[in-house]
Order: structure tokens, then C-alpha cells, then sequence
């Protein structure tokens, strides 16, 4: 995915914006390094020995990153057009802009849910029991947007901001390997900028494939990052409520896994992941 994202990025962006691409591996083991190394050699390639997670990794690029703004991207995304032109364009339009992502689609033409109200005790409870679909509220179902329309926070799969307000607020928060890019939009519009998700342009997105080769980071982070976030954001008791949530629905789906794990590797993977959810949790929260 990533090779063929940056080569969808080369092919599309004709204008006469100078621009850079900056790739953080997470101690892949798929080649990958070797790959970009050998096919792109302009490019900045940052290997890291270990998982550092996104948001850290994201905060390794921008450090030595030179341009006045950053597109922060997802590797398993393809540009489709001039996305960049077209983002620069029209964030340079907007007064006391925070960030600005675009339309994100499935390789099938089908648009992403890629923006969404904030958190609340109910609707992350919604989500950690897998009935987000009817999160209508954090979903904005019931809005009717613009071509660029004002948003409360945009996913971080693709997400355009300026280096300026990025180092101001240091950045990603590297405690959160999930819900980064919600945590960034909050403070930025805390600091009187503004969030926009706008449909000028489109980039597919085949979204997830990078946690899809490892389970046990991907469910275990997902479900600890709310926690975080909502130690961070929400009242003590608001918290816990999120804490004893994942650690319930964490129990069940371990309970479940154990009796069909022996028919499946990928029933065994998810298996260990919820065991590592709940032993992070106690050793992390009630220790």
C-alpha cells in the first residue's frame, strides 16, 4: 500500500507546489523499507526499531519536515488528483484555520465517515459495544453540508494543517495510540481555530490495513486510548464509566473467543488481544 501511495502522490501532484514526502516505519518486517529506499531515493525514510504508534511516529516526521504546511497521510490512502493543490487552496481561504480534511472514499467510490461530533459517555459506549451504527449524533447524520462545511473534529487518515498550529500544540498526543486526531482537533478549537471536512477533493482509502497485521495492537489500543481520552477530556466518573465499559465488553469477547479459538489463527490473535486489554487495564488503572 504504501509504495502505491506514494506513487499516487508523484503522479498527481503537477502543480508548482514544492513539496517533500516523509515516511515513518514502524519496524515493519514486509520490506517495505528496503522497497521505499530503493524507488524513491529523495524521499526521508525514518526507521523506527519498535512500534512507536501513530501519533508519535506523525511527530517524527513533522520535526524534520521543512514545508509551512503538513498533510498528514495514512499509507494505505491513493491520490485520485491534485489533492494537495486543491486542499492549499482552499485552507488558504479560510480564516483561523485549524485543520482541513478531504473527502475519503473506499475503492469502491463509497464516502467514508470521516468526520464527527465529540465524544460523549453514550456514544463511545455505543462504539465500544460495536453499535455504532446507530451513532447518529457523532456521525452528524441528520446535518446537511457545503462543499467545505465547519466540523467539530476529521480523521487523521488524512489531515491537512499548518505546520505552525501543529508545533504549537506539540503536536500529537503520543499517550494515544487511537483517537489522536479527535484529541488534536479538540485543542486546536480550543485555541479559536476551526475544523473543516470539505468534498473538493477525494482520496481513496482502504482504511486499516495497517492494524490488520497486528491485532493485538490494534483492538488492545483502540479500547485503552478511550480511556485515555476521556482522562483527558471528561470527568473522573465519566472515565471510569468508559474504563469498566472496556473492561466488560473486553471479558465477554475473551469468554466468546476461547471456546471458537481453536477453529481459527485470527480467532487465537483476537483472543490475545483482549487478554492484553484486560491485563492493561488492571495493571495500568488498578494497581
Amino acid at each position: 500500500y504504501i509504495i502505491s501511495c506514494i506513487q499516487s502522490i508523484y503522479k498527481h501532484s503537477k502543480s508548482n507546489n514544492n513539496f517533500e514526502i516523509i515516511v515513518i516505519d514502524n519496524n515493519s518486517k514486509d520490506g517495505s523499507v528496503n522497497s521505499i529506499s530503493k524507488r524513491f531515493p529523495k524521499i526521508s525514510l525514518i526507521e523506527n526499531n519498535y512500534n512507536a504508534g501513530f501519533s508519535a511516529g506523525v511527530n517524527q516526521g513533522v520535526k524534520i519536515s521543512k514545508g509551512k504546511f503538513l498533510l498528514i497521510l495514512n499509507p494505505d490512502t491513493l491520490f485520485v488528483e491534485d489533492s494537495l493543490s486543491i486542499i492549499l487552496k482552499e485552507a488558504k481561504n479560510k480564516e483561523k484555520l485549524g485543520a482541513i480534511g478531504p473527502l475519503l472514499i473506499s475503492k469502491n467510490g463509497n464516502i467514508q465517515q470521516s468526520f464527527w461530533k465529540d465524544p460523549s459517555i453514550f456514544n463511545t459506549i455505543l462504539s465500544i459495544t460495536h453499535l455504532d451504527y446507530f451513532n447518529f449524533n457523532k456521525n452528524y447524520k441528520y446535518e446537511e453540508f457545503g462543499i467545505t462545511s465547519k466540523v467539530e473534529s476529521i480523521s487523521g487518515g488524512a489531515l491537512f494543517v499548518s505546520r505552525k498550529n501543529f508545533n504549537d500544540l506539540r503536536g500529537f498526543n503520543k499517550n494515544l495510540f487511537w483517537m489522536e486526531d479527535i484529541d488534536f482537533c479538540i485543542r486546536l478549537r480550543k485555541k479559536g481555530y476551526s475544523i473543516y471536512y470539505s468534498t473538493l477533493t477525494k482520496i481513496i482509502h482502504f482504511t486499516g490495513k495497517s492494524s490488520q497485521e497486528n491485532y493485538k495492537v490494534a483492538i488492545s489500543n483502540q479500547l485503552l486510548s478511550k480511556i485515555k481520552f476521556f482522562r483527558i477530556h471528561h470527568s473522573k466518573l465519566s472515565a471510569n464509566i468508559v474504563l469498566f465499559s472496556v473492561l466488560f465488553i473486553s471479558l465477554i469477547k475473551l469468554t466468546m473467543l476461547l471456546f471458537i479459538s481453536p477453529f481459527s489463527l485470527l480467532y487465537r490473535k483476537k483472543m490475545v488481544a483482549y487478554l492484553h486489554t484486560i491485563r492493561s487495564v488492571f495493571n495500568n488503572y488498578f494497581a
